[in-house]
């Protein structure tokens, strides 16, 4: 008969190294254990002397990485440090957790060559010599956390994951700090890459919004991950919000009143990846004129695209306002003539009805008209803002 197949555990115990004093005081004897039977990580915690209490050791013992176990047994006294590999920001981590009750992290240092070798690893990465002996000595296979990502992007993925693992955690810095924004949206962008990642479309976004915010400077192959991050390759194609991402973005846009109109709302149609389309803008995008608020507001730095057609709105001869500035056109009396003159506005409520001395006096003397002027000279010149 053939044995019957066992389950595999999925948070294991790892190698045990015990450090003992022996009675003829020569020094700390360190010697080392693989777990036979194999046996959970909490099953072995329970047998310990002491549990420690904190609150993060639960999830500690269920991560599926197996769990070294550093332990001092002397005099009586037993206590233990738990050691797992796991992947943080697709980084690989060491993450130390007492096992046993009044124990420091570092306690245990002096005793054991193996996490004082470990203190002195200060930056690896997944092929690092220095890490992967470590593992070996643990009793660890890296190959099963390290991440893997599909097959078009791997050699990308591993430049750019050597790269965070390194250069840009050596600059240190707090995840608020502009460091830390470059490494979370690196961090995002491999988590996306990943062989079993289907990021939804809000995710997509979230990305691309970190993405303009964060210092590029030195990020490997960045022209060819900015491609990706604003193509729409990453998309999980069964995400239902996703359906309709082939279809280009819009933005709403504000006219104001002007010689063109006494101001409506419209929409300019945007594009989709990192360069715009042939064909864009629309042609109906490309005949508008006149005054405007800049669209997407204090968002509009968050889409490449919104800030090309700004280029293009301003190259047609428009003059884009800021809200700060739009509100004092408003209050004008330049706004106020034309909405005179077209007879009252749809949109613009907030514009006064020009007084019946003004309107009369207008008619013969228009007031002064700047937002005018610099819409003629935008027309006769053809430059942009």
């Amino acid at each position: 008969m053939h044995p019957k197949p066992t389950t595999p555990i999925p948070n294991p115990l790892g190698t045990r190294f015990v450090a003992t004093w022996p009675d003829d005081c020569s020094g700390w004897q360190v010697t080392r254990h693989d777990p036979n039977p194999p046996v959970s990580a909490d099953a072995f915690v329970s047998t310990l002397p002491s549990r420690a209490t904190s609150p993060v050791l639960p999830s500690f013992l269920e991560h599926a990485s197996p769990m070294a176990v550093f332990e001092l047994d002397c005099d009586g006294q037993r206590k233990a440090v738990g050691l797992k590999l796991m992947t943080v920001c697709s980084n690989p981590v060491f993450y130390r957790q007492a096992l046993t009750d009044q124990t420091e992290l570092r306690e245990l240092d002096r005793v054991h060559p193996v996490l004082r070798r470990l203190d002195g690893l200060a930056t690896y990465h997944w092929g690092s010599p220095g890490f992967l002996d470590l593992c070996e000595v643990l009793g660890v296979d890296p190959q099963a956390a390290r991440p893997r990502f599909r097959p078009a992007w791997e050699e990308m993925a591993e430049e750019l994951l050597r790269w965070s693992c390194t250069v840009a955690h050596g600059t240190g810095g707090s995840w608020q700090s502009p460091q830390g924004e470059v490494r979370i949206a690196v961090s995002d962008l491999l988590a996306m890459m990943r062989v079993e990642a289907r990021p939804a479309l809000q995710q997509l976004d979230a990305l691309r919004e970190r993405w303009e915010m964060m210092d590029r400077n030195g990020i490997p192959r960045f022209g060819e991950l900015d491609a990706l991050v604003h193509s729409d390759a990453l998309l999980d194609p069964a995400d239902p919000e996703a359906a309709g991402h082939c279809d280009p973005p819009l933005a709403g846009l504000d006219l104001l009143p002007s010689r063109y109109g006494p101001g409506c709302r419209t929409s300019i149609k945007g594009y989709r990846g990192p360069v715009p389309p042939a064909g864009w803008p629309n042609p109906d995008d490309a005949e508008l004129r006149g005054i405007a608020i800049v669209p997407g507001g204090d968002t509009v730095w968050k889409q490449p695209w919104l800030r090309d057609a700004m280029q293009e709105l301003r190259g047609q001869g428009m003059v884009l306002l800021s809200p700060a500035e739009t509100w004092a056109y408003l209050e004008s009396d330049e706004a106020a003539y034309w909405v005179w003159r077209w007879g009252g506005t749809p949109c613009w409520r907030q514009v006064r009805w020009p007084a019946l001395w003004k309107r009369l006096l207008w008619r013969v003397w228009p007031p002064a008209l700047p937002r005018d002027s610099e819409l003629a000279a935008r027309r006769r010149a053809g430059t942009t803002r």
